[in-house]
């Protein structure tokens, strides 16, 4: 009998642990697990998981500190756990993560953590102090599994790296359209940064790099894919459109905001820039990897477990412009090298970044978590 597994995540809208979450559900084998949702009642992702076919169930999960809210949100998950029967809880970080555990412990189901966040500054690390409400917890990278070295989280831990769907992106996507669309020849090479716009995710230091090297002389294209995604960020937005505007080099450096074409984008790239502070698992660089485009990005976070610098793609320190601007120019500038790092992103997601291999891996965590309960 299939296991009813309930996910429980805390944002409506759609980005990348929304996204990594959503990419598992349909490809897990339906004999084995029955997947459900709770968390919002609206929002682009709670859309998406119904029109994949997962039922939705409302329940808003608060800021920790709330604690109130939260001993209530605990409650209404207990209730939704007893009345559809539910297996096992699967949470998609600290917010949702804390009231799975507890109503792990009250019910008596197994609790998997999805760890995918680093912890930053002075920030506390609040599934580090109470991992043993997971039965089982999975870090999208050995960076961030690092966070449970000499706790009680290190034994219950595993890293499980994020994957890609190999049937959406391929080198076999057709290249021209977005090309054409921004206006690029053939052979000039076009640079992009796709994601949202935000705290930490380095659009300002993409922007910087496109001006010293167009400013040089350098005869590219550059484009900024995705918005602010809250509206906290929406004046960083601004201020790129801004610089750019005062730049004079509109026609040079596009923005074209979100897009749903995503394997569309990654393929129309000769080089996709991944610009962040520290980024977690950042899935740009599996769809990128996948579509044969070369990669330059920050050698922080889990992002050097991914990309090999000098085999998939370059690697440099976070907000160094210049060293972006050189690395970004390198490529720019050599078809073949591109053409080589291309080639090796999409065999390195062959064989450790699939999906089906992703959801392998996910299902023996499931399997070890359950086995508990089905022994006794």
């Amino acid at each position: 009998m299939a296991a009813r597994v309930l996910y429980l995540h805390h944002v409506g809208a759609l980005s990348g642990a929304e996204a990594s979450l959503r990419l598992l559900m349909p490809h897990l084998d339906r004999a084995r697990v029955q997947p459900l949702f709770a968390g919002p009642a609206r929002g682009a992702f709670v859309a998406a998981l119904a029109a994949d076919g997962v039922t939705t169930l409302p329940l808003d999960f608060v800021p920790l500190r709330r604690v109130a809210g939260v001993l209530g949100a605990v409650a209404r998950l207990v209730r939704l756990v007893r009345g559809h029967r539910i297996d096992l809880l699967h949470s998609n970080g600290p917010q949702t993560n804390v009231p799975a555990g507890l109503a792990g412990r009250l019910t008596g189901v197994p609790v998997v953590w999805h760890a995918r966040n680093l912890i930053a500054g002075g920030m506390w690390d609040v599934d580090r102090a109470l991992a043993p409400l997971a039965t089982r917890i999975v870090c999208n990278a050995d960076a961030i599994r690092r966070r449970f070295v000499a706790s009680r989280g290190w034994d219950r831990s595993v890293t499980i790296i994020n994957a890609v769907d190999t049937r959406e992106f391929h080198p076999g996507v057709p290249r021209a359209s977005f090309r054409r669309e921004l206006g690029v020849p053939d052979p000039a090479p076009l640079v992009g940064i796709v994601g949202r716009i935000g705290l930490g995710k380095g659009h300002e230091h993409f922007v910087e790099a496109a001006l010293r090297l167009l400013d040089g002389g350098l005869d590219a294209h550059f484009v900024v894919v995705g918005d602010p995604l809250f509206d906290e960020d929406a004046w960083r937005a601004d201020t790129l459109h801004r610089v750019v505007k005062d730049a004079g080099r509109e026609d040079r450096i596009r923005f074209v905001g979100y897009r749903r074409d995503v394997p569309v984008v990654m393929r129309g790239l000769d080089v996709l820039v991944l610009a962040s502070d520290a980024e977690p698992c950042g899935r740009v660089l599996f769809e990128a990897m996948a579509s044969g485009t070369a990669i330059v990005a920050t050698n922080s976070g889990g992002t050097p477990e991914i990309v090999r610098s000098g085999v998939d793609g370059v690697l440099v320190p976070p907000r160094d412009p210049a060293a972006l601007a050189h690395a970004i120019g390198t490529l720019a500038a050599d078809a073949r090298l591109r053409a080589r790092f291309g080639a090796a992103g999409v065999v390195r997601v062959a064989h450790d970044f699939t999906i089906e291999r992703h959801v392998a891996r996910m299902l023996a965590v499931y399997d070890d978590a359950l086995a508990g309960r089905r022994g006794r």
